[in-house]
Formats: structure tokens, sequence, C-alpha cells
């Protein structure tokens, strides 16, 4: 079956939907020969703004759903099939470079700079969202895992976490540590993680791991 035309409309129902994100790829995926036909005139007296708008949307939204869907390679690859005029020149899909560079690196303070700090539009904000807490389950599973002894403020940074409460060693980011299972030690002043084991059937989704996540805050300060 042929997918509705390529519309703003369109892809700001998928973009609100509660969809997972394995049926948001999808979906996107089947607009991109669309995306493809339509970026062709890009650059050109006669491309409008409503296409370079849709067109926004599109890839910066296809961006953030390979990222969500854990294919960092991918939305590499992606990026090189957006028309250079427009990835140069439009400040979402500006964003989404700085955000695959900060991702490509590991460069886990940065990459929370870049979702939380830069103008991303209004009609992105559920995605960029979903996005964060993907990343921070992601992060504290393999925390979790690679170390038996971690500094506060190091595990603050991982996490999105404010770096100088924790050096401070701030009773409720202890708290929250804490709450997902992990112990504090008061004298060496480390944290000790507890291994997450997360269902294969459901990586980084659990309840569980949501349920911690909840306990740290997405946005705490």
């Amino acid at each position: 079956m042929e997918p509705a035309s390529l519309t703003i409309e369109q892809l700001s129902q998928l973009v609100v939907s509660n969809a997972p994100p394995s049926q948001l790829f999808e979906a996107l995926s089947r607009y991109e020969l669309q995306a493809c036909i339509i970026s062709t005139g890009v650059g050109s007296h006669n491309t409008s703004s409503s296409d370079s708008t849709l067109l926004s949307l599109f890839y910066s939204s296809f961006f953030l759903v390979h990222l969500l869907t854990d294919q960092v390679s991918e939305a590499r690859a992606l990026t090189k099939r957006i028309p250079e005029a427009l990835l140069q020149q439009d400040p979402s899909l500006q964003n989404c470079l700085t955000l695959l560079r900060a991702v490509w690196q590991t460069e886990h303070g940065q990459v929370y700079q870049v979702l939380r700090g830069l103008p991303w539009p209004e009609v992105l904000q559920p995605l960029v969202q979903r996005y964060e807490s993907f990343f921070q389950d992601k992060t504290l599973i393999a925390v979790s895992r690679s170390y038996e002894a971690i500094r506060l403020a190091t595990a603050a940074t991982y996490l999105g976490l404010n770096e100088e409460l924790a050096k401070q060693e701030d009773s409720n980011i202890i708290s929250n540590f804490t709450k997902c299972g992990w112990t504090w030690d008061l004298e060496s002043k480390l944290l000790h993680p507890k291994p997450i084991v997360v269902s294969p059937a459901e990586p980084q989704s659990s309840n569980g791991i949501r349920k911690a996540m909840a306990m740290l805050g997405t946005r705490a300060a």
C-alpha cells in the first residue's frame, strides 16, 4: 500500500503519537522517496518555503527516530542523503548534526546540552524528549554494568544531573541513585552501582528502568 502524501500534518501526527519507535521508523521510511523527490527542487528558484519547512520536519524527525531506535551509524548515513543546501541552512538540521557529533563521540554532557539547550521547534519536542529519556535509560544501564564504583559527580554527568550539587554530595541526588538500587559509601565517597538487567524483548524500555529514571528526574536541576 502506498503511503499517504507527505505533508506537515501527517508528520506532526506521527511525531506526537505514542507509537513504538520501530513503528515510527517504518512509517517515516516509507516517506523518504517522496522527500527525495521534493528535495530535487531545493536550492532552485522554484523551491517554496513550505517545501523547505516540510523537508526540515521530515529529515529532523527521521534523524531523531534513527537515534531513538539506536541506529547511530544509519543516522550518520542519513545526513549524507539530506540536500546539502538544506542541511547547511536549516537550524533544526544543524541541531541534528551537533547532536550526532555528541552522540558519536559519547560526550554525554554535550548530548544533554544539545537536547535541552538548543532551540528545537515545538513540533519536534516530543521526539527530542523521547530521545533524552532513551539516552538516559541506555546510559544508566551501561554505567550500572561498567562500574563497580563511581564518583557521584561522574554518575551525575552521565545521567544529565546537576554536577555541582553532586560535588556537594547533595542528599537528594544521592537518594535518587540509592532508590535505583545503588549503594553510597560515605567513607570512600563512592557510589556502587547495581547491574541492571533488561529483558531482550524490551531493551532500554522496561517499566523498571522507567521508574528508576522517573526517580532520577529527566531534567533534574
